[in-house]
């Protein structure tokens, strides 16, 4: 189990903001967090995350296949894993079993 105390959390709702700018701004509010403390860890709470567009999601899968800062963990929350972009799901699938 790895534990992570962080100093911010995003907290975002896919059933209110699920196209591809609403995961833009999400990555961009991320990467200003990051950038106002180089120590500041962030949990991104992405709930209903089973709501996002492909291109939503395609989005995600290649900002968090970017070597992002270790500072940053993205959490998501799904009621329906099938549901889940296939690419980011094998990827997360991947570093679990890493």
């Amino acid at each position: 189990m790895t534990s992570f105390l962080c100093d911010q959390i995003i907290d975002f709702e896919a059933t209110q903001a699920y196209e591809a700018q609403d995961i833009e701004r999400l990555i961009e509010q991320t990467k200003t967090l990051l950038a106002q403390s180089q120590s500041s860890k962030v949990v991104v709470l992405l709930r209903n995350a089973h709501y996002l567009t492909t291109r939503a999601f395609a989005i995600l899968y290649n900002y968090i296949r970017e070597p992002i800062s270790s500072n940053v963990v993205f959490v998501l929350v799904s009621a329906d894993k099938s549901k889940i972009f296939p690419p980011l799901l094998d990827l997360v699938e991947h570093h679990e079993a890493a």
